[in-house]
């Protein structure tokens, strides 16, 4: 069991602020995002592809 609001504390005072353009993903979802490539040993292109797999 991985405690996603602990680590999301941890990690807020330093996530990027929005000021100007696209808003960023949320903490949570990054961190998870992260973990998943750490723990499966996927490239950013091979986390994309299995986000949103190809049609």
């Amino acid at each position: 069991m991985v405690p996603w609001a602990v680590l999301v504390q941890i990690v807020a005072p330093h996530y990027p602020k929005a000021k100007t353009g696209r808003p960023p993903f949320g903490i949570e979802t990054m961190l998870r995002i992260h973990y998943l490539q750490q723990w499966f040993g996927l490239s950013d292109p091979a986390m994309e592809e299995a986000l949103h797999p190809p049609t």
